[in-house]
Order: C-alpha cells, then structure tokens, then sequence
C-alpha cells in the first residue's frame, strides 16, 4: 500500500504523469489531502490494474480531477475497492473517456457540489456496484454518459440529479442487478434516456425526468420518492415492465407514443396516474392496472389513439380516457377486458369505442354511485 496524507490543511496531492502498478493487482493506492486538492495528469493504471483506490474517502473537502482515464478500453484499472471522496468534498471533475473497474465503486461529494464530466465517457465495472453518491452528475456539450455494470448483479445508483448541457445521452446498464436514480433533466438538457436492458434488473425512479429524446426504462420499476413524472419534447416514453409504489405518475409524450407494457401497480397501487400528450396528438397504450388509489387519466382530446390491450384495469379512484372526436379512438382490444373501480366513475370521453373482437368488455363501478359514460359511438372490433 501506498499511503499519501498532506494533513487536515491545504496540502495539495499532484500527479503530473500517468500512474502505473508492479502487476499482481495487489498495489494499493490511499491518499489524503484536507483541504488540498487532488489531481490526476495522467492515466491511473493504464496497464496494470491497482489493488485498490482510495482519495479523501472519510475525510477532507479538497476537489480531486481526474484529467485521464482510470484503467483503458482492454484494462480494468482497479482491482478492489475504489473509494473517492466524501459528503464534504467539494467535487469531482472527470477529463476523460473510460473510468473501468473491478471491485465496489463509490464516488462521492457534497450535495451541493457536483460530479463534472467534460467528454463523452463511460464507467463500467465487471458485475460490481457503482455509486455516485450525494452530489449530481453535470454532463458538458458532447459528454454523453454511459455506466454498465455488466450481465450480472451490479447495482447502480446515482443519489443527485443528472444535468446537461444540449441533448447529452444518459445510458444506464445494471444487468441483473438494481438501479436507483434521482432527478434527470431540465429542458433540452437531456437527449435519449435509457435504463435497464432485457436482463431486467430493478429499477427505482426518485424524481422528475425531462428529456428531449426518447425515454426506454426496461426492468421492473418502484416509483420511491415522492411524485414522478417523465416528460418528452415529442419523444417516446416506453415501460417496457411492471410499474409499482404508492406515489403518483405522470407521463407525458407530446406527439410521439407512450407505451405500458406491462401492468401497472399490481403490486403495489400508486396514487394516481396520469399518462398524457399533454395537448398534442401522440399514442398512448396501457397493458393492465392492477391498482391506482386516486384519479387515473388518461390521454386528452388531442391523443390520436388510446390502445386498451390487456385484461384487468382496477382503480379506487375514478378512470377517464380521453382521445379525440371520431370513431375507434379508444380501442379495447384485450380480450375479456373488466375495468373495475370502488364506487367511482369510469368515462370514456369525447371519441368512440371499439371492443374487443369476441370477448366480453365488463365496467364495474361498485354498489356506490360511481357512473359509467360513453361520450361518443359504441362500436365491436367485430366478430
């Protein structure tokens, strides 16, 4: 181990070239600077891989830059624990393109800091868990962020919101394991957004997401942290899983389609949901809800289509759907469709609606007062 510690003042720690281990993956790297800074010129184990990183990681407010890599696209370039920073570092500047582990990673700073990445990177760990903790991630023009664990349990979790700066790329690969995430966006901030992949590992959404790309969470979702919502400029919004967690959801696509699925709140119900092209006229399509407790609406007297193509719709609260004026606007294409609330409305407002083809479409409403309207034609899908 190699042990660097300028005291609890303003001792700064400098690295004016790259940073190389002996081999073995056994060289340990523990630095402390108070107060001082941190700098990496050069490429951290580029060849060789360290046994371990450690900078301020109990201690010490100092920023720390790291100008190059950590490792390359061929080299992992710690084995072990990477620990950088603490809640009062004051933050974390990244210059270069690959950041690649093997071992648990944590990065963090003080809340009100961030996390600067000047390029286009990618962090990657071999099926480790990566954290970026407190503080946010600020993405530059052109530094698109990718962060892959691998096919296996590698979770990762991002604790402050993730800005931009024009239409960055955000792209997060858990595998199997868990993903955790804040707010995301503002704006034109953030291009496409994509969490999750076919090996479906869950995923927690803790805030706002705003995007001016397309917007694909695939794995099994818990809405945790107050109200969430995911806003497009005209872009797609696709849930490709399960959707569950007492807060309300708010999804909105502009022109461009939004796509459930898989069933929502069947675990556990939210608290309402609405799912909207705001006033413009994209898609909308909804698998199944299995539980909302307050008010679902769906699409607006814009929305071109509302595609009704799973079984089971069940709601405490009222359920409204909203496409515009003609006929076949709302399709219910699941067969045997029920939609059931307790002793609130159900409303199919302003277009017609087309049934299933050779089911039974059941609306129950309870033994209260809930109502039931259709505001425009009733049609078959035939059959």
């Amino acid at each position: 181990t190699t042990t660097i510690n300028t005291g609890s003042g303003a001792g700064t720690v400098s690295f004016g070239a790259a940073i190389e281990a002996n081999g073995g993956d056994n060289d340990l790297l523990v630095i402390t600077s108070g107060t001082g800074d941190v700098t990496f010129t050069g490429a951290v184990a580029g060849t060789n891989a360290l046994g371990g990183l450690s900078v301020n990681a109990s201690s010490g407010n100092g920023g720390i830059t790291f100008t190059s890599t950590i490792g390359d696209g061929d080299t992992v370039g710690v084995v072990g624990t990477t620990a950088v920073g603490n809640s009062t570092t004051t933050d974390i500047d990244f210059g270069a393109g690959t950041y690649k582990f093997n071992g648990g990673t944590t990065f963090t700073a003080v809340s009100s800091g961030t996390m600067d990445m000047a390029a286009a990177v990618t962090f990657s760990t071999t099926n480790d868990s990566i954290e970026f903790a407190t503080a946010g991630i600020a993405l530059a023009n052109g530094a698109n962020l990718t962060i892959d664990t691998g096919a296996a349990a590698g979770d990762i979790t991002v604790g402050g919101a993730i800005t931009g700066d024009s239409q960055e790329t955000v792209t997060l690969d858990a595998g199997t394991g868990t993903t955790s995430v804040a707010a995301i966006g503002s704006s034109t901030q953030i291009g496409a957004l994509s969490i999750g992949t076919s090996d479906n590992g869950g995923i927690t959404l803790n805030g706002a997401i705003v995007t001016d790309g397309a917007v694909v969470i695939d794995g099994p979702v818990t809405l945790a942290t107050g109200a969430v919502s995911v806003t497009t400029a005209d872009d797609a919004i696709t849930f490709s899983h399960t959707i569950d967690g007492a807060q309300a959801l708010t999804l909105v696509s502009g022109t461009a389609a939004t796509a459930i699925q898989d069933g929502i709140g069947e675990s556990t119900a939210l608290s309402s949901l609405t799912i909207t092209n705001g006033s413009a006229n994209g898609t909308i399509e909804i698998e199944n809800i299995g539980g909302v407790t307050g008010a679902t609406a769906i699409g607006n007297t814009s929305t071109a289509t509302i595609t009704l193509d799973g079984t089971t719709y069940t709601t405490t609260g009222a359920q409204t759907y909203t496409a515009v004026t003609g006929g076949g606007n709302i399709d219910i294409t699941g067969t045997n469709t029920t939609f059931t609330t307790t002793n609130s409305n159900v409303a199919f407002a302003t277009s017609g609606v087309d049934l299933a083809n050779n089911g039974t479409t059941t609306i129950n409403t309870g033994s209260g007062a809930g109502t039931v309207s259709f505001g425009a034609a009733l049609e078959s899908n035939g059959g």
